[in-house]
């Protein structure tokens, strides 16, 4: 259930962001930003815990949900900044 809430206020972010793109300031774009990029991290991280669960590949200790989001959370923000980059360049041309 904490994978489908987290996946939900990530995506509430995002379509928020795209949404309200001129109303927001840049504080409220960067939180939202923050916050959505960090709740898809630690959902994907609850996923990748519970594969590991399905499949027996570990016994699903609560520690490996910390430390596949530290390694997650900059993959997901790297990726995102090169979306919102190219988001920018196609609005700009």
């Amino acid at each position: 259930m904490h994978f489908v809430i987290n996946v939900f206020v990530a995506g509430v972010c995002f379509i928020s962001l795209i949404l309200f793109k001129e109303i927001f300031n840049k504080i409220m774009k960067v939180l939202l930003s923050v916050v959505g990029c960090g709740t898809l991290s630690y959902a994907l991280s609850i996923l990748i815990k519970k594969c590991g669960e399905w499949f027996g590949c570990w016994s699903g200790d609560a520690k490996y949900i910390f430390s596949n989001f530290l390694w997650i959370l900059p993959i997901v923000l790297v990726v995102y900044i090169i979306i919102c980059f190219i988001i920018t360049k196609r609005n700009k041309a």
